[in-house]
């Protein structure tokens, strides 16, 4: 017999014969010499153990091929542990053997051993999360040869194994909408350097194919490895393409901005750092404080921990701190009376009170400036309404209102208190804050971009457009057709599709 291939093969040893061997004296040699028993077999013999060998082949091959359901619902289950982030080993050990038991209840037994043939072994999970991973770069790779224009997003960042991580973000059109995708995601072996990152990028860059000419944008945040003059990130990336646009990232900007707070303020952040500190520095203290709390009824009963890298988190350890303050005030005056004596004192809450509402406007403005497919105009659109806040609430505490603050005006009323005492305070809180807003902020001033916004409406004086641009918005704005479509669209889905 033969091979699929070709190659010969006899049928009782199953060794694999060379084409000289097919001599017929070298077959009955062959024969003769190895199985002398069954030289005076008949031809049909020979041929029953041929179909033999080939229908036990079949069963081989059946019994070593997963069916293709099996296939599938063995990727989708490993993508599944990828998103929840799970121990590869979870498939086996949880998944599949409930799925086993629901199947077998709900279906019936013979339902249950088709799930049984489903892989989802420690590796057979992690090759899966590998081809999906590398699938998934293909596609977005494709698209990015294909596309025409598209704008990056980078940012460096230590992780909790003290690991430098470069994230690398991508905007670009794909089937007249705008999409947004993480590009890759490695590790800077050495110094996180401007050479090292612009390395790391550009080798993905020219592995892939990459070209440099279609980024028309990049995003990044205000670290001198990226930003500086001579050897930052950016200042590399232009000289690949001169007419990339440099931006900071708005985010970064708002977060700097918020950070400088004057001296007494920022003692009383230090108080409540400390008091949060040793309340959690031992787990008995935390938990014979979440006692105390639901003793005395408290909406929570545990603290959280103040971090300068997470942005958010000041504004919600003051807030947390706040409504924890009688609790907070009954257990340190058991265990840490320096501590209690600041919460004792009302000035000093009244101060606590403006910190948490400061903050938590803060993080609000924070997170409406976040979100897919956010732009710089809208987000400038907030910066300049948040400075205007600040400049109507410095006008009303002149005049004794507070209403604006609400956790401060409650607990000045509460107390029949006024805001004279801290009204210097504030207020030179909240002009300093303006001006970290206007130097962090200089270029909010979008008018320029109004045609973006709205095409139709817009004056057509267009900053920045080459004649024949201004032409073809000219065309643009007069086209009824068009009109019609981004009133029912908007900017974010009229451009892409817009001819």
């Amino acid at each position: 017999m033969e091979y699929s291939d070709g190659r010969p093969q006899c049928t009782l040893c199953l060794k694999i014969l060379s084409v000289e061997a097919l001599k017929l004296y070298k077959l009955n040699r062959h024969l003769t010499t190895i199985y002398p028993e069954h030289t005076n077999k008949s031809k049909d013999f020979f041929q029953r153990k041929k179909e033999e060998y080939i229908k036990q082949k079949v069963r081989l091959t059946n019994i070593a091929t997963i069916p293709e359901k099996a296939q599938q619902a063995s990727y989708l289950a490993a993508l599944r542990i990828a998103k929840c982030k799970k121990p590869h080993t979870i498939g086996e050990e949880l998944i599949l053997p409930a799925a086993v038991d629901m199947c077998r209840v709900m279906v019936g037994e013979e339902a249950a051993n088709k799930i049984k043939s489903i892989p989802l072994s420690n590796d057979t999970v992690s090759r899966r999360i590998k081809d999906i991973s590398f699938d998934v770069k293909s596609q977005l790779t494709e698209r990015l040869r294909l596309c025409e224009q598209f704008t990056l997003q980078l940012d460096e960042c230590t992780d909790v194994s003290s690991a430098a991580q470069l994230l690398v973000y991508v905007r670009y059109v794909w089937d007249s909408k705008i999409m947004e995708d993480l590009l890759f995601s490695k590790e800077l072996e050495g110094r996180a350097t401007g050479e090292e990152i612009f390395k790391m990028l550009d080798t993905f860059m020219v592995e892939e194919q990459l070209s440099w000419e279609k980024c028309v944008s990049v995003c990044t945040d205000g670290a001198a490895a990226v930003t500086g003059h001579r050897r930052g990130v950016v200042t590399r990336i232009k000289a690949a393409n001169p007419k990339i646009a440099a931006t900071h990232c708005m985010l970064h900007r708002q977060a700097l901005a918020s950070k400088s707070v004057p001296p007494d303020l920022h003692n009383v952040l230090e108080v409540v750092v400390a008091a949060v500190n040793f309340v959690k520095s031992r787990s008995l203290k935390s938990r014979l404080f979440a006692k105390l709390c639901t003793e005395m009824g408290a909406a929570h009963d545990r603290l959280l921990f103040h971090s300068e890298v997470r942005w958010l988190s000041r504004g919600k350890v003051l807030e947390r701190v706040f409504e924890l303050r009688r609790e907070l005030h009954e257990f340190l005056k058991e265990h840490k009376p320096d501590l209690e004596l600041f919460f004792s004192d009302q000035q000093w809450m009244a101060k606590l009170a403006y910190l948490a509402d400061i903050f938590s406007c803060l993080n609000g403005l924070n997170l409406s400036i976040q979100g897919c497919y956010s732009t710089i105009l809208e987000a400038s659109d907030k910066i300049n309404a948040f400075r205007r806040k600040i400049d109507l609430w410095v006008h009303k505490l002149q005049r004794g209102i507070t209403d604006m603050f609400p956790n401060l005006s409650e607990f000045l009323d509460t107390n029949g208190m006024g805001v004279d005492f801290m009204l210097n305070t504030i207020t030179s809180h909240l002009i300093s804050l303006n001006e970290h807003f206007s130097h962090c902020f200089p270029d909010t001033d979008m008018e320029k971009y109004d045609w973006v916004r709205d095409p139709f409406s817009c004056d057509m004086i267009a900053s920045g457009l080459s004649g024949k641009a201004e032409d073809e918005l000219l065309e643009l704005s007069s086209d009824c057709t068009l009109r019609m479509r981004f009133n029912q669209q908007g900017p974010a889905e009229f451009w892409p599709t817009a001819e």
